[in-house]
């Protein structure tokens, strides 16, 4: 009975070593295998990143139909404006305006020239949040990714490495050294 015991046992040890060793070797594998005291640095060309990310092109889509959009917009509200303007230039440079219809008419063509300038600006702004807006979104999905795929490859650091600048775009926890960095700073004579 002992043997049976033992011998069935063994079968569920040899099935478990198995079942564990199959595991491992199914398992995908990170590309990067570090060992424990070496850290992984890679890099990505961050220009081809931009020119060549679905999203981006997407974005910049929709933004050009915005700016479209906006400068249409903008022109329709202006035009009757713009016409005032011309239609008072025009009299004020006629012989019957007298120098009190010049003043007012100089008058109303200022105040048209800075509702302009004001809808032109609301404009601007309108473009620059929608601008802003898009760098948020491609930075948050951006950050999202870099960090799974660091996490999936072991991978510590990834650069930034291009013509639209350098820097870490992921990093793992990092270490804040400003302390110790200023505290040497200061100790070093600035003489040397």
């Amino acid at each position: 009975m002992n043997k049976i015991i033992i011998g069935y046992s063994f079968k569920i040890v040899i099935a478990v070593w198995l079942i564990a060793l199959t595991y491992v070797q199914l398992k995908p594998e990170p590309k990067f295998a570090a060992d424990a005291n070496a850290t992984i640095i890679a890099y990505v060309h961050g220009d081809s990143l931009r020119s060549g990310m679905d999203l981006i092109k997407t974005l910049e889509l929709d933004l050009q139909v915005q700016v479209e959009q906006l400068d249409s917009v903008l022109k329709a509200e202006a035009a009757p404006l713009q016409k005032e303007a011309q239609e008072l230039i025009a009299y004020a440079n006629s012989e019957s305006a007298s120098e009190n219809d010049i003043l007012v008419a100089q008058e109303r063509v200022y105040e048209i020239e800075m509702i302009l300038q004001q809808m032109q600006a609301e404009s601007q702004q309108m473009m620059i949040n929608s601008e802003q807006i898009m760098q948020t979104t491609v930075s948050t999905f951006l950050s999202k990714v870099l960090n799974e795929f660091a996490q999936e490859n072991n991978i510590d650091v990834i650069l930034n490495w291009g013509l639209s600048g350098e820097g870490v775009l992921f990093g793992t926890e990092p270490y804040n050294v400003t302390s110790e960095v200023l505290e040497k700073l200061n100790a070093t004579d600035s003489a040397e």
